[in-house]
């Protein structure tokens, strides 16, 4: 009995064991992997800026031969116009006209035109004025003009009113205008050198003449008085024989030359204030007078160059070239910045041109005004 129930157990317990045994064990989760962070996109670079045409600044270009002021380094925020108004009576007005011209090409790669307006071949107001006029109908940005007679000071206030500026040049009214700059010679200072060079050229005085382009125009009265004033400083006796009117004319002046030595064989120097001054010139050869009468002149034009190196004239000179190109400039540094200089009457370059430094003169002429005309001595 104690045997069937060890037995009983035995199996009992060997039965637990198996199926404790046996019972299928629950795995322990597998841990999974966390997703693979993919990779944020590659940043691509910026487009690389292609390089345009680099910007023309005023910086940028060569420094022309008749600049007498140097130029903002800006451009215009608009396209310029500039009416440039000139007249054209004798040679003097070539080199005026070449020293524009340079300027109509220098300064169209800033966006400038410059446009050259012959108002005609009288310096008288109503001419002036007419161009004056219709240079403010047109609508330029700015008036470049040599106004010279009385009432043109009357057109170029009515231009500044309307908010055109104005540089004046060469010569003006004897009335004050609104012009915010002068540019030319000083009539009398730059005269009164030739006249004291004159006097002392002919230490002991003597007659002399002048002749002048019109009376009661202020450039031409200066000039007369300046030489009046230089050639009577050095105390010596000096007569004046009368002073004539030419219009600019070289026969009339020519004529009056002729009529002043015969009427005056002791005549000394016939000065013109004007131009076509090389009448004079060929009345003192003509009449078998060189080297004993001068005349004494202006304007460094290939004539009277030639003139100087043969002994018939003495003359000063007013960088005409100078004045019309460098006026371009002083107006467009008013234009795109607002610039004005310092004073409202700017000198020319005024010296006296002689036997000894015309060859120097000569070599600055435009190339195709040195036809004919040697630099050797």
């Amino acid at each position: 009995m104690k045997t069937a129930i060890r037995t009983c157990a035995t199996v009992l317990l060997v039965t637990v064991f198996v199926l404790t045994g046996c019972a299928p064990t629950q795995p322990a989760p597998v841990a999974t992997t966390a997703p693979v962070a993919t990779t944020a996109p590659v940043a691509t670079t910026a487009p690389v800026a292609t390089t345009g045409p680099k910007v023309l600044m005023p910086a940028d270009l060569p420094k022309n031969i008749w600049s007498r002021v140097d130029l903002v380094n800006q451009l215009p925020k608009k396209p310029i116009r500039i009416a440039f108004l000139t007249l054209q009576t004798n040679a003097f007005w070539n080199l005026y006209a070449y020293g524009a011209h340079q300027a109509v090409s220098y300064f169209a790669p800033l966006g400038v035109t410059v446009d050259y307006i012959v108002m005609g071949n009288s310096i008288d107001a109503q001419t002036v004025d007419a161009a004056l006029d219709a240079a403010m109908v047109q609508g330029y940005d700015g008036i470049i003009v040599c106004p010279f007679a009385v009432g043109t000071e009357v057109y170029i206030n009515k231009a500044v009113d309307q908010g055109i500026p104005v540089i004046a040049t060469l010569g003006q009214s004897t009335v004050p205008s609104k012009a915010f700059l002068f540019m030319g010679q000083d009539g009398y200072t730059a005269t009164k050198q030739l006249g004291v060079y004159m006097a002392n050229k002919y230490p002991d005085g003597g007659k002399y003449g002048v002749i002048t382009e019109a009376f009661g125009v202020q450039i031409f009265d200066q000039r007369d008085k300046g030489f009046e004033d230089g050639i009577t400083s050095t105390g010596a006796k000096w007569t004046l024989v009368g002073t004539y009117e030419s219009h600019d004319s070289a026969d009339t002046i020519y004529s009056l030359t002729k009529d002043m030595i015969t009427a005056n064989p002791d005549l000394k120097v016939v000065y013109v204030s004007s131009g076509g001054n090389a009448g004079a010139a060929k009345a003192i050869a003509d009449t078998g007078n060189t080297g004993k009468i001068m005349s004494a002149g202006h304007d460094e034009i290939p004539d009277n160059l030639a003139l100087v190196k043969s002994g018939l004239m003495d003359l000063v000179s007013q960088d005409p070239a100078g004045v019309a190109f460098s006026s371009v400039e002083y107006m467009y540094n008013y234009l795109v910045a607002g610039q004005k200089p310092s004073v409202v009457n700017i000198p020319s370059k005024s010296v006296v041109v002689d036997l000894a430094n015309v060859n120097e003169w000569i070599s600055m002429l435009p190339p195709s005004m040195q036809s004919g005309l040697s630099t050797t001595p």
